[in-house]
Formats: C-alpha cells, sequence, structure tokens
C-alpha cells in the first residue's frame, strides 16, 4: 500500500508539472498570437527584410498586395521579384534608411499584382534584434477613396506642371521669375545657362548680385523689377550692353508683374532675349540704306524720297514675345516593410536533409505541418514541380557549395492537386561538425481567412497532439521526460518569436495603439510616443480625448458604432492634439479586438501622421495654378497635341490667347483631329507639319497661312516634340505668332527696293559709261605724258650704265694693285676695309651694274608699250597680235609676278595657238587683260597668304587657240582661292567689289563683259570652284562688221 501510495503521488506530481507547462506554453501562444493577430489582422500590408535587403517575414495582407505566395516572397530580394529600375531605386532607398536608420515615409501611386493602379502611404524605419543584426520594418497603407481622389489630383498637377516645364524649356528665350524682394523663384534652362548655374533649381534663393552680372547691370535689373512692382504694368526694354570681348551686343528684356485676388503684387516674371543679330542687321541696313541715299540724292531727289521711306518702313518693326518660367518638382521617398515565415534548413555531413525548425506558416504554403517535414525532409522537396526540381536541387547544391545566399523561385504542387508559386531565400553557414545550416524565409500569397483557418488548424493539431503525449506520460517516465524536453524547446522558440514580434511593435514607424472598450489606452508604442508626445506611461490609462481635437468627436462616435459592431476595420483621417498644444492631420487604421466568444475587447489602431503631406499637396496645388496662370497669361498662342499610337494627332489644350484667335474654347477641341477643328482643307496642311516634325524627331519652324475667323493671316509656327522615357515621341507642343504685318511690310519692302535697283541700274550704267569714257581719255594722256617724262631719265640712265661700270672695273683694279703693294694697310684703313666689307663689295658690285643696265632695258620697253599705248586710238579698229598683246601685258604687271618676301615668284604658264591677226580696239582689249590678269594675281596672293589653302605653288596659265567656230579663244586661268557660291550672280555688277574701298571700284569686270560682248560681239564666260581656282574665257569674232 505505501507503495502504490508513493506511485499515486509521483503521478500526481508529474500531471502538475505538465500542467504548469501548459500553461506557460499556453501564455506564451497566447501572446504571441496576439501580437501574430494584430500584424496579420491588419488590412495594411506589412513586411521585414534583413541586412542583405532579403524578406525575412511578410503577413498575408503585402502577399495579396503583390499577388505573391509567401514562398515566392521570404529569401528573397527586390531583383527577384521586379524589373532592374524599380528594384535599383528601392534597394538605394532602402540601404540609405539601413545606413542612416533614419525613418522615412512616403506618398506613391503603384501597380498591384492584378495589374490596378493604388495609392498607397509607405513607412520605413530600422530596428536591431539584441544579437544586434539589422531589420528594415515597412508598412503599407493603402488611401481611401477623398486620399486617392487627392492623389489623382495631385498626378494631374505633377503632369500639367512637367508639361508647363517642357514649354518653358522648349521656348527660344530665357525665362526666369522672382518674388517681390527680387529674390529669385526659378527660371528655364536657357536663362540657368545665361546665369552660369547649370540647373535651374540651382537659381532659387539667389539675387542679381549672386549673379555673374556687373555691379551696374544688377542693380538695373532690380531696378526694372521695381518700375514693374510699383506700376504694376508689364513693360518691355531694348537695352545696350558692352561685351567683355568689346563687342556691343542687344538685350529685349519683358518685365511682367503677377498679382494675387487682392491685387498685390507676389511675383515678377521676366523674359530676356538677345537681338544683337536683329540690331546688327537693322545697323547695317540702315547704314546701306543711308549710303544708297547719298549717292542717290547726289543724283536725283526722288530716290532720296523714296530711300527716306524706305527707312522709316524698317524702323516700324518690331517683336513681342512671352515666355513661361518652370518651377521644382518634388519627390518623396519609398519604402515598404514585409513580414515572412522562417525556417532552417540542415544538410549534414552524410547529405542528409532535415528541418531543425520551420514556423507555423508552413502549413498555409505546403499543407504539411512542420513536424510532418520536420520529420520527413524530402516532403518539402517533393512537393516542387517536376519541372522546376532540377534547377531548385541545382541552386541548392550551388549554395551548399559556395556558400552564397541561397534564393529560388518556382512552383510547388500540394498534396491536395493544387499548384502555388513561392520564392524562398536563405543564407548558408557552415557548422562545426561539417553541416551546413540554412536560416531563409518562404513567402505565398494565401487569402487572409484562409491564412487564420490555417493557423486554427495548426493550434488544434497542436493541442490534441499535446493531449496525447500528455496520456503517454502517464506508461512512461522515460517518454514524459522526453516530452518535458521537446516542450522546454517549444516555449524557447515561442519565446523568441514573442520577443521578436515585440520588437516589431516598438521598432515600427506607425503609432501602434491598443484600445480597451471604453477607449483607454492599454498598450502605447514606441513612434505614439514621437507622434503625440505623451510617454508610454502618461497615456496608458488615458481616454482617446487627449489627443484628438472636439471637431473630430462625431467622427470618432461613428467610429466606435462601427468597430463595436464587428463590420471589420476602419480608416479615418483626423486632426489630433500633440502634447505641446500642436495641431497635427493623422491617418487611424482600426481593427476591433475580438475574443474567442465573438466578443470585442478591445481595439487595435495604427497611426500615421501625414501633416507634411497634406501641406505638400498644398503647396504643389498653388504652384501648378502659378503656373497656369503664366501658361494662359501670355499672348502668343500654345497649344498641345498628342501623338497615338497609330500615328494620329488629336489636341489635348491650348491657351486662352489660342482660344482668342481661332473662337474655339480648349474644352471643346481636347481629343479632337486637325480637320475637326479647322476644316479639311487647312486640317490637312496642318497634319503635314505634325508629320514632319514627327519624322525629323526636332524641332521645327515654318511660316503658314490660315483661315481663322473669315480672316486669311499669316503665322509663324514652331513645333517641338516631346518623347517618353522609351524615347518615343507622344506629344508635340506647339507655339505661334501672328506675323501678318511683318509679312505685309515685307511685301512692301521688297517692292519698292525692286524699284529702287531698277532706278540704281540705270543711273550705275549711264554712270560707268561715263566714268569708262574719260578713264579711257584721261589715260590716255596720262600714259602719253608718263612716258615722255619718264623716257628723258630712263635714256640718261641707260646711256651712262656703260662708264659707270667702266669707273667702277678702274677703281676695282686700282683697290686691289694697292693691296698687292701694301698688304699691311695703316689701322684707319684696316678698319674701314671691315666696315664696307671691301670682299663682299667687290663680289657684288659688277653683279648689281649688271643688274641696273637690265632694268634700264626693261624701263625702255616698258615706255616703248606705253607710247604704243596711248596712241592706239579706241574709236579705230585695227588689226594687232593678241600673243604679243598678252605678253605686253604681262610685262606691264611683272613686278606683282616677281617673288617677295612674303611669298615666292608667281609660275606664268603660256600655252599660245598660232592666232590670225585679230581686228578690234587694242586700248580696250588691253584693258580687259588687264583686268582679269589683275583679278587672277590677286586670288593667287589672297591663297598664298590665307592660313586655310597656304597656296606653296602659284600658277597662271594662259591658253590661246583658234576654233573651229571662227573664233578666237583666250584662256585664263589661276589656282588662287576661287569664287565663293554667294557672289557668283553678283560678280559682273557695276561697283560690286570684295575688295577695299581703296584697293577696287567693281568696275572692272563690268567694263570688260561690256568691251567684249557689246563692242566686239564675243562674250566672256568663267569656271570656279572654291579653295582651287577659276578660269575666265574671252571668245572674240576675228573680224569686226
Amino acid at each position: 500500500m505505501n507503495k502504490d501510495n508513493v506511485n499515486n503521488e509521483s503521478s500526481l506530481s508529474r500531471e502538475e508539472i505538465v500542467q504548469e507547462d501548459c500553461q506557460t506554453q499556453h501564455e506564451f501562444a497566447s501572446s504571441a498570437g496576439f501580437l501574430l493577430m494584430v500584424i496579420n489582422g491588419t488590412s495594411d500590408p506589412i513586411f521585414v527584410k534583413d541586412r542583405q535587403h532579403c524578406w525575412v517575414l511578410a503577413n498575408d495582407a503585402y502577399c495579396n498586395f503583390i499577388g505573391r505566395s509567401r514562398e515566392e516572397i521570404i529569401g528573397k530580394s527586390d531583383f527577384d521579384l521586379f524589373d532592374n529600375e524599380v528594384a535599383d531605386a528601392s534597394w538605394e532607398k532602402d540601404e540609405f534608411i539601413f545606413t542612416t536608420s533614419n525613418q522615412n515615409e512616403s506618398d506613391e501611386c503603384i501597380t498591384d499584382g492584378d495589374g490596378t493602379k493604388r495609392f498607397v502611404a509607405i513607412k520605413k524605419c530600422v530596428f536591431s534584434d539584441e544579437e544586434g543584426n539589422q531589420f528594415l520594418i515597412s508598412t503599407i497603407r493603402e488611401l481611401t477613396q477623398q486620399i486617392n481622389q487627392h492623389f489623382q489630383v495631385e498626378a494631374r498637377l505633377r503632369e500639367s506642371k512637367a508639361l508647363l516645364e517642357e514649354i518653358l524649356n522648349h521656348i527660344p528665350q530665357a525665362v526666369f521669375w522672382k518674388d517681390s524682394n527680387s529674390v529669385y523663384k526659378g527660371c528655364n534652362s536657357f536663362f540657368a545657362d545665361i546665369a552660369g548655374v547649370g540647373d535651374p533649381k540651382l537659381i532659387k534663393g539667389k539675387t542679381d548680385f549672386d549673379l555673374p552680372w556687373k555691379e551696374e547691370e544688377a542693380n538695373w535689373f532690380r531696378l526694372n523689377d521695381s518700375r514693374a512692382i510699383e506700376s504694376k504694368i508689364p513693360e518691355s526694354i531694348v537695352k545696350p550692353q558692352l561685351q567683355a570681348d568689346g563687342r556691343q551686343c542687344w538685350l529685349e528684356v519683358n518685365t511682367i508683374p503677377i498679382c494675387d485676388a487682392n491685387g498685390n503684387v507676389t511675383n515678377v516674371l521676366s523674359t530676356l532675349e538677345d537681338i544683337t543679330d536683329r540690331k546688327e542687321v537693322e545697323v547695317t541696313l540702315q547704314k546701306l540704306y543711308e549710303e544708297l541715299e547719298i549717292r542717290v540724292h547726289q543724283r536725283t531727289s526722288e530716290l532720296t524720297k523714296v530711300v527716306t521711306h524706305l527707312q522709316e518702313e524698317i524702323k516700324q518693326r518690331q517683336a513681342i514675345e512671352n515666355q513661361f518660367r518652370l518651377s521644382e518638382e518634388k519627390l518623396q521617398k519609398l519604402s515598404a516593410n514585409v513580414p515572412g515565415m522562417l525556417y532552417q534548413f540542415k544538410l549534414g555531413a552524410d547529405n542528409q536533409f532535415s528541418f531543425p525548425y520551420i514556423s507555423s506558416g508552413c502549413f498555409e504554403i505546403y499543407e504539411l505541418s512542420s513536424e510532418q517535414i520536420s520529420a520527413d525532409a524530402s516532403l518539402f522537396i517533393s512537393c516542387v514541380h517536376r519541372d522546376e526540381r532540377e534547377d531548385f536541387e541545382k541552386s541548392i547544391a550551388n549554395s551548399a557549395r559556395s556558400l552564397q545566399p541561397w534564393q529560388w523561385e518556382g512552383r510547388i504542387i500540394l498534396t491536395s492537386g493544387k499548384t502555388k508559386w513561392i520564392q524562398t531565400a536563405s543564407r548558408p553557414q557552415k557548422q562545426q561538425d561539417g553541416s551546413i545550416l540554412w536560416d531563409g524565409v518562404v513567402m505565398d500569397v494565401t487569402p487572409l481567412k484562409q491564412a487564420e483557418r490555417a493557423l486554427k488548424r495548426a493550434y488544434a493539431d497542436l493541442e490534441k497532439r499535446v493531449e496525447e503525449r500528455t496520456q503517454q506520460l502517464m506508461q512512461s517516465n522515460r517518454s514524459l521526460q522526453k516530452e518535458i524536453s521537446d516542450r522546454k524547446s517549444v516555449q524557447s522558440e515561442l519565446l523568441t518569436s514573442r520577443q521578436r514580434l515585440a520588437l516589431l511593435v516598438e521598432q515600427t514607424p506607425l503609432a501602434v495603439i491598443e484600445w480597451d472598450i471604453d477607449f483607454k489606452v492599454q498598450e502605447w508604442n514606441k513612434a505614439a510616443e514621437n507622434i503625440f508626445g505623451y510617454t508610454k506611461q502618461e497615456a496608458i490609462g488615458s481616454h482617446l480625448e487627449f489627443i484628438v481635437s472636439q471637431t473630430a468627436l462625431e467622427q470618432i462616435h461613428h467610429l466606435k458604432t462601427a468597430l463595436f459592431s464587428q463590420k471589420g476595420g476602419t480608416r479615418i483621417v483626423t486632426e489630433n492634439i500633440t502634447k505641446e498644444g500642436k495641431t497635427i492631420i493623422c491617418e487611424w487604421y482600426n481593427n476591433p479586438l475580438v475574443a474567442v466568444n465573438s466578443e470585442v475587447i478591445g481595439v487595435a489602431s495604427l497611426v500615421l501622421n501625414i501633416t507634411k503631406r497634406e501641406e505638400a499637396q498644398t503647396t504643389l496645388q498653388e504652384q501648378e495654378q502659378f503656373l497656369r496662370n503664366i501658361y494662359q497669361g501670355v499672348e502668343q498662342l500654345i497649344f498641345v497635341v498628342n501623338v497615338l499610337d497609330n500615328r494620329e494627332f488629336v489636341y489635348a489644350d491650348w491657351n486662352a490667347a489660342t482660344e482668342k484667335a481661332i473662337g474655339i474654347k480648349s474644352q471643346n477641341g481636347i481629343s479632337k483631329f486637325p480637320e475637326e477643328v479647322f476644316g479639311d482643307v487647312q486640317g490637312a496642311k496642318i497634319r503635314q507639319q505634325y508629320i514632319r516634325c514627327l519624322e525629323a524627331g526636332i524641332a521645327i519652324s515654318y511660316e503658314e497661312n490660315l483661315t481663322i475667323q473669315n480672316q486669311e493671316l499669316c503665322w509663324l509656327t514652331t513645333l517641338n516634340p516631346l518623347r517618353n522615357a522609351e524615347g518615343k515621341i507622344y506629344r508635340i507642343i506647339g507655339t505661334s505668332f501672328n506675323i501678318s504685318e511683318r509679312k505685309q511690310a515685307e511685301t512692301q519692302l521688297k517692292q519698292q527696293t525692286q524699284e529702287l535697283e531698277t532706278a540704281l541700274n540705270e543711273l550705275q550704267k549711264a554712270q560707268m559709261q561715263l566714268v569708262k569714257n574719260k578713264k579711257m581719255s584721261s589715260l590716255g594722256n596720262l600714259l602719253a605724258g608718263v612716258a615722255q617724262e619718264i623716257n628723258h631719265p630712263a635714256n640718261f640712265i641707260y646711256g651712262n650704265i656703260s662708264n659707270v661700270n667702266n669707273y667702277a672695273y678702274n677703281l676695282l683694279n686700282l683697290v686691289q694693285l694697292y693691296h698687292n703693294y701694301y698688304p699691311q694697310p695703316a689701322s684707319e684703313i684696316q678698319k674701314m676695309l671691315e666696315e664696307v666689307d671691301l670682299k663682299l663689295l667687290l663680289q657684288n658690285l659688277p653683279n648689281l651694274l649688271d643688274s641696273m643696265r637690265i632694268e634700264a632695258q626693261r624701263i625702255r620697253e616698258i615706255i616703248a608699250y606705253l607710247h604704243t599705248y596711248s596712241r592706239l586710238d579706241e574709236a579705230q579698229i585695227k588689226k594687232v597680235d593678241l600673243n604679243e598683246r598678252l605678253d605686253r601685258t604681262l610685262m606691264m604687271l611683272d613686278n606683282r609676278i616677281q617673288g617677295k618676301l612674303k611669298h615666292p615668284s608667281i609660275q606664268i604658264i603660256k600655252n599660245y595657238g598660232n592666232l590670225p591677226p585679230v581686228e578690234c580696239y587694242p586700248s580696250q582689249i588691253n584693258q580687259v587683260f588687264i583686268n582679269i590678269l589683275s583679278n587672277a594675281l590677286d586670288a593667287v596672293e589672297e591663297s598664298i597668304e590665307s592660313k586655310q589653302t597656304k597656296n606653296n605653288n602659284p600658277q597662271i596659265q594662259i591658253r590661246t587657240e583658234f576654233l573651229q567656230s571662227e573664233k578666237v579663244m583666250i584662256s585664263i586661268a589661276d589656282n588662287g582661292t576661287g569664287i565663293p557660291e554667294d557672289i557668283k550672280g553678283k560678280l559682273f555688277d557695276p561697283f560690286f567689289t570684295t575688295k577695299s574701298v581703296n584697293k577696287a571700284t567693281g568696275m572692272g569686270l563690268t567694263i570688260s563683259l561690256q568691251i567684249i560682248t557689246e563692242r566686239h560681239g564675243g562674250s566672256i564666260e568663267y569656271i570656279s570652284q572654291p579653295g582651287k581656282g577659276s578660269e575666265f574665257i574671252i571668245s572674240i569674232p576675228p573680224h569686226q562688221g
């Protein structure tokens, strides 16, 4: 009996121990279950990443959100789930948060697993476990319809803002804007380049004194702003400016004050354009017309009136241009947190697989309990789809061999026949016994209710197994000890899980608050302290009114009703009061806490401070309205054309100036084709220009005549194509200016210019004939006089050269005798001999005398030619030898042909044919030869001195031939600079010359053409290639009359 009592007592003691262990395990499970219920019970997606950017935890809402299972998510990184662009951006933002440990929140429009765009708020933060490992927690809150509408408005505002920025950057003017204190608020890229800041964003906050202007220029800009602010009237100023290199330039500055609703000037919009080219053209035209007026005025008073009228017409030309400005774009950072299912996978030294640990989420993914897989690891592998198994096993083998993180994505087939996609990732670690242990996660996308049912079945399974093992304890003490050991292991795991979940709640960036049924605080995490300012000790037990404003109490009353009626979670946005009395705007996600008996025992709330987001949205709306005012306020026509996928063109918008010009409201033209707006004929013409812009791929400008509102006007239109991220043109921005008045002025100017040219040509012909007659008459007299005056001294020089030569030889002989008989002269004589360099003098003096004799002979020949030239009367036709005439002309130009310091001698290549005597006016033919040969010499000399061509072998080829057409041909060709294409048509115009005023009159070729064609019935033609040379071909008949 005593032995039985002892056994009974021992049995009772064991039962108490088991009950105590069960109670402890139940408490841990309840605590962990509560935390899991908070995470999985919320409708907001939540996930956690480790330091390697791999998912280690993901709740059911996140799996549903991205359309992936936990097995597909856990252990994977962004590069395994998303494309590279999205993954790179997410990786960079997460790495920044890991590195700085800063909390980050942002709003974003993203696409979920079903391809639906959803507007969400994302918040991220970093926490560390007891071992110092960092984890990134992220929560995603889907916004309500009101917030969605706000985001849609914000998206439209951003699109409109981006469109206005594109328009500003494509306007051919510098655009900038300042506040009422002349502080820059923005500019377009054109002005940013001028100001030397490069990026338009860098101009913000600067003044004119911060930019590379001179002090007087900065003061001028400030004074210009002050005038516009005081007068509230736009003004346009043309300002001269002296550049650093001494060049004069002109700037046109338009200043437009922008007023608020009360009429106060809040901003000043300015445009700046360099109109130097236009001014220089005006100045050049002014000078030309003044010169033309002087010339014509000397001959006729009628032409003076025409020129004066023309100058007045030119001065009336003006241009009106306006610009836009661009504002800065603000972006917010994104973050996300993912929870997930954990496991440990072991590869023994004997290549046997086992699972030391698998979390309770295993059943949700594989429909297998953790005990089953722990008992038979092959079940885990056998679930892999047969098409994926080879890759699955190969990836494990590679990770085991390299000890690199293991990541795999594929399909599994469950025992029920259901197919799922999973993602798994883990990090291997070699153990002391040679085995390899992977710690990883598997993610699956499973509906929330399926997850809850799977969890309940898992707990029921566990309780059943515990009951079975409890009964077995009565049969075997050894089995009892083993069961107790197993339960302690489970207890340790539950404790670890509870600690992790506690860290998650404490370190999440969301405020986590638990209320009782009276809405008194029961739990208050660190994020709640940061948002509301109350410590946990101050908040516990306080009623919700201590952080809710009076205006939100009615909204809270409806919230209570919905929560206590168990209608699911709610979301509200309310004004809240912090401890410091500051009003903030918060977003609340509330879920009822329901007991097993379906009784509501409290409420769990997740809170996000969205004050900055609301303020940012308000600021963005104000900026969009500011840019919209500029867009609608300018006077130039601006229109936007969308390019559809089928290359059709439809209008997207146009500004108020366009509405006024075409008489159609912009809303009535949206999505309409050009033919629907402007009619079939004009619409087709406009469409062709859009097609030309699309094919060119760059901005194009053109003039077009359009009949709008029964009035035909001329427009200067510019089309700028816009490209999307793929480089495809999806939109065209157009601007148009009404240039009808300018066209009318140009037409009138052309007509008047034509009349002036006609009168001027007649006057020039008369003047040319008069000049030629006087010139030839005076030239003959001059040549005769010059020849007579030069002849006497030339004869004297030539006649005495032989005497000088004899005297010099006698003196040289005498010096030589002195040297022979007195080899050692006195020092003064020796010094003089060194100074005069007697040896050089003895060597060069005979050569010098011979050269003087030759040149004197040449002077006599030139004088004889001048006598002949002056005696030949141009009114009398004579027979002459043209080859001889060419030689005499070359002799007169010999001084230019011979080499000089700056250039070598010009080679004259003669190829004379056998010509008959030619009947002509000799003096006139001489004049033609001199004119054309002189021009050839000018071209060759210019090519020698040019740095670009650098002619080292200058040549002039002269060829004569008697043609079968009974004409004599003279060809004069050079290898000089050639004739530019733009002046070939003016070559024979009177008074046209490319030389300076002092070097030429512009009459040489004109007179030559008239002599050959009118006086001799011949022709002059030329062939020229710029940079290669020119050839003039003269043809005249051998007989006149």
